[in-house]
C-alpha cells in the first residue's frame, strides 16, 4: 500500500468514524489484503454475483467508504473484465459502487450469458448416483440467482426441485 493511499484511509477513519489516528490504523490492519478480495473475470457462469456479494461484505464488515472499494477495481478485475473496466472507467470518470454494480450486472446478464446459464440450469438434472446433493443444489441456486436476481429465496427453492426429474 503506498503512503498516499494509506494516508487517505487514515484520514477517512479519523474524520468519518471520529476515531483517534492510532485506532484508524488498527482498523486498517484488519482489512483483508488485496489478494484476499474476490476477483471478477466475466468468465464464470455467475461470478459477477459472487464478486458483488464479496465486495459488499468486505465494505460492510470493515465500514469502508465506496471510494476505497471502487479504487481497487483496477486490480480486482482480471482478464477481459479488466479491459472492459478500463474502457468504461475512462468514459464517465469516478462513479459510485451502485453504478458499478449495475454495470457489472448488465455486462454479465446479456443475452449470450443468460442463454449459457439458462442452458446449464435446465440441463443439470440431479442424479443421485453421481451428484453430491448440496453441491448440485448450490450450483442451481447460484444459476437461478444470476438469472433472476430479484427472485426470492422461497421461489428459487421451489424452482430447483423441478430439476430433479421424476425418478
Amino acid at each position: 500500500m503506498d503512503i498516499e493511499n494509506s494516508q487517505l484511509k487514515i484520514e477517512f477513519y479519523t474524520s468519518f468514524h471520529n476515531l483517534e489516528p492510532t485506532m484508524g490504523q488498527e482498523l486498517l490492519k484488519e482489512v483483508p489484503k488485496l489478494k484476499e478480495w474476490p476477483n471478477f473475470s466475466v468468465e464464470g457462469e455467475y461470478d459477477h454475483m459472487e464478486f458483488i456479494r464479496g465486495i459488499e461484505m468486505i465494505k460492510e464488515d470493515f465500514e469502508l467508504p465506496e471510494r476505497l472499494v471502487t479504487a481497487r477495481f483496477n486490480t480486482l478485475f482480471t482478464k477481459s473484465a479488466c479491459r472492459w473496466y478500463i474502457k468504461l472507467r475512462q468514459a464517465p470518470g469516478h462513479q459510485s459502487l451502485t453504478w458499478w454494480k449495475t454495470q457489472i450486472i448488465n455486462k454479465s446478464a446479456n443475452d449470450a450469458c443468460r442463454f449459457k446459464v439458462e442452458t446449464a440450469f435446465e440441463s443439470a438434472k440431479f442424479n443421485a448416483y453421481k451428484d453430491k446433493s448440496l453441491l448440485w443444489f448450490c450450483q442451481q441456486k447460484d444459476r437461478s440467482t444470476a438469472l433472476y436476481p430479484d427472485m426470492s429465496d422461497f421461489m428459487i427453492h421451489r424452482k430447483i426441485p423441478r430439476q430433479c426429474g421424476g425418478d
